[in-house]
């Protein structure tokens, strides 16, 4: 089974091509690549998916589909979360993608976001035999962050990750209404920004975090999307992103502190010649540190473990699980 999962964002769009091997009932990755054409800029204070968006979403999507055939893929699944949720011409958007493109996008509801996403960060840890205890996932979008944690001990058995079905794992989750573009456009268009807007942005980022109302204390803390692989790149002075070397890369508070510190400081054009990795993020990746920082100071988290996995993983999952 080689499907390809496309997960439609805020800020930018990811291309997982995957295969579920049934000897070892593991995911394997064919390709997983991204794009960043920010699609969802202004969605926040226009609620209108802009024309040059869809152009963008159109171009994006036929590359992708061209390259699925190239790699053979036998179904294209894609998904869409905050932005178009909220946007109110989103059908129009829906129906114009459909039409230019042949490819049907299911909007995922907050729910399921935080949920496939929590799926698809911690499947790896299910097929280990000794997988216990609870986890906690933190995915930092464009515009919305997800909240998720359940007990990967529920149900642990030794048949590995996909007969324990992993959907089945009781999780509890919110999307929360913040998210690094949304944050950017609000409070910190200047950069470096200055100590108000930073001072505003955390109270804003306060004000939802008071909705977590399920029990994450005690529990172990991974992150998923660009603002912690970003971090992971920066702490091992990469200068091209490599995602064997940024996954199960940890985190600690101290260290997101620091970087922080010296990326708040630092203007827009030295932030880009960070990385490769900056392309796209390097005028977001401050709001999103932020939230980062807010949430696990507010909670007690002293550390993170970076996945690069997350929705796009779990949506594949669940497609293998019909």
């Amino acid at each position: 089974m080689r499907y390809s999962v496309i997960d439609i964002g805020t800020n930018t769009m990811l291309l997982l091509i995957a295969e579920y091997d049934k000897n070892t009932k593991t995911v394997k990755t064919i390709l997983d690549i991204q794009r960043v054409p920010r699609l969802g800029k202004g969605v926040d204070s226009s609620r209108n998916i802009t024309a040059e968006s869809v152009k963008k979403a159109v171009d994006v999507l036929n590359e992708y589909k061209k390259i699925s055939a190239e790699y053979r893929s036998e179904k294209i699944l894609a998904t869409a979360t905050s932005f178009i949720r909220d946007a109110k011409n989103k059908a129009e958007f829906l129906e114009t993608i459909k039409k230019e493109t042949g490819i049907d996008i299911e909007i995922l509801s907050g729910d399921d976001e935080a949920k496939l996403t929590f799926i698809g960060a911690v499947h790896d840890k299910l097929n280990q035999d000794s997988a216990k205890g609870r986890i906690t996932t933190i995915d930092i979008g464009g515009g919305s962050t997800e909240i998720t944690s359940g007990d990967i001990s529920a149900g642990n058995t030794s048949v590995g990750a996909f007969e324990r079905t992993p959907m089945k794992i009781p999780i509890k989750g919110k999307s929360l209404d913040v998210g690094s573009v949304r944050l950017n456009e609000k409070y910190l268009k200047n950069h470096p920004p200055a100590y108000e807007n930073l001072f505003e942005s955390e109270e804003f980022v306060k004000g939802f975090l008071q909705y977590i109302d399920f029990d994450i204390k005690d529990s172990a803390l991974i992150g998923v999307a660009g603002t912690v692989t970003t971090m992971a790149a920066i702490k091992l002075g990469l200068s091209s992103f490599d995602a064997s070397k940024v996954d199960g890369t940890t985190l600690s508070l101290n260290e997101i502190e620091a970087i922080f510190t010296r990326l708040a400081a630092m203007p827009i054009e030295e932030l880009y010649a960070l990385g490769n990795f900056m392309e796209g993020r390097a005028d977001i990746i401050i709001p999103g540190i932020l939230i980062l920082q807010t949430f696990m100071e507010r909670f007690g988290f002293d550390k993170i473990t970076v996945s690069t996995k997350g929705l796009r993983y779990g949506t594949f999952i669940r497609e293998i699980l019909k």
